[in-house]
């Protein structure tokens, strides 16, 4: 079973030195569905072995703009060089479409304000979402605070500067350079976040929603110097824009017993016996059954199902919020089911 499909490279732009945006179209010429703030997932075969590779979705579906995605080119990224260096338009890629997680909330009843923080090329969903809030009713505060080491390492520069000035009331940046003579506001930290939000927060700060995504060092710092502030979990949301990082992180579920997963696909069952250490995802792909996925190690959502009986513990687990977890959320690439049978919907 197979459960990609190809897409085709429409266009290709030049952003910075080292970074395009590509877009694509399914074969057929019809358009790929995506949200504000998700990822597309390419297959790519290397040594006749399947590997996955996930880039950020810059585009605006509101604005009716195709699936487009933004790369930066990596030295030891052998698909970002692929396709910095050598992609053409018309070149085929197979894709298993848009995911994750990193999207706005169903309701902004809670939020009056939505606070933006990205540095380097982090800046690529968050592109997506500031777009689709300010062309969707009704007008949101929205601040971006967008760290690089200099102007001209600023992807989508001109365009953000369009937004601000179409929205002057409702879209405020601050570009912070780490090459700044201006020490006090050339890096991201702490203080300076503080410092920030006491200058742009308009709203109390328990209507203040959060999204951050850049490196891994960048966030910890970011979401450490918020929960400082007293800013809740649920009003943060937070991305890594590397999901392609597969460090294994070896944790050992409270029961290796085996046990069946009945997974809901397509309308369809499968009953699946998981054996530790296999998760999952992994005793599915050993019956040649396809299942979305894209990191396996917990880190980007693209597997995310629900869990509708029995109990599924997770090794590891960077994106589902704890509301998620109550409902039943969970990651195939690090279950396992633990206590019994467990059913699982895709």
């Amino acid at each position: 079973m197979t459960s990609f499909r190809t897409a085709i490279i429409t266009s290709i732009r030049q952003e910075t030195p080292g970074v395009k945006t590509f877009s694509i179209a399914y074969e057929d010429g019809s358009q790929i569905p995506y949200t504000a703030g998700q990822f597309v997932t390419f297959v790519f075969t290397h040594h006749g072995r399947e590997e996955r590779r996930s880039f950020s979705i810059s585009s605006c579906a509101v604005l009716d703009e195709p699936l487009s995605f933004t790369v930066k080119r990596v030295d030891n990224g052998a698909y970002s060089r692929l396709l910095i260096d050598r992609a053409v338009v018309g070149d085929k890629l197979y894709t298993t479409g848009a995911a994750g997680l990193f999207t706005l909330p169903e309701s902004f009843v809670s939020y009056k304000q939505v606070f933006f923080f990205a540095a380097g090329i982090g800046i690529t969903p968050v592109f997506s979402l500031i777009k689709t809030l300010l062309h969707t009713p009704p007008d949101k505060q929205i601040v971006l605070i967008y760290s690089n080491r200099s102007k001209e390492e600023v992807v989508f520069y001109n365009e953000l500067n369009k937004h601000a000035a179409q929205f002057p009331d409702n879209f405020k940046i601050d570009f912070l350079y780490s090459s700044s003579f201006d020490l006090s506001r050339a890096r991201l930290s702490k203080a300076l976040l503080k410092t920030l939000l006491n200058e742009y927060a308009t709203v109390p700060k328990e209507e203040l929603l959060f999204y951050l995504c850049g490196p891994f060092t960048y966030m910890r710092m970011a979401i450490f110097a918020l929960e400082e502030l007293g800013i809740h979990d649920e009003q943060i949301r937070k991305e890594n824009f590397n999901t392609n990082d597969r460090q294994i992180r070896v944790v050992e579920p409270p029961d290796k017993s085996s046990h069946t997963a009945k997974l809901i696909l397509d309308g369809k069952a499968h009953s699946i016996l998981v054996n530790y250490p296999d998760t999952i995802l992994q005793a599915t792909k050993k019956q040649g059954i396809s299942l979305p996925y894209s990191c396996e190690v917990g880190r980007c959502g693209s597997c995310a199902a629900i869990c509708t009986e029995g109990k599924v513990w997770l090794s590891y687990n960077e994106v589902l919020m704890d509301s998620e977890l109550k409902k039943g959320r969970i990651l195939t690439c690090v279950g396992h089911p633990i206590g019994g049978d467990v059913t699982i919907e895709i």
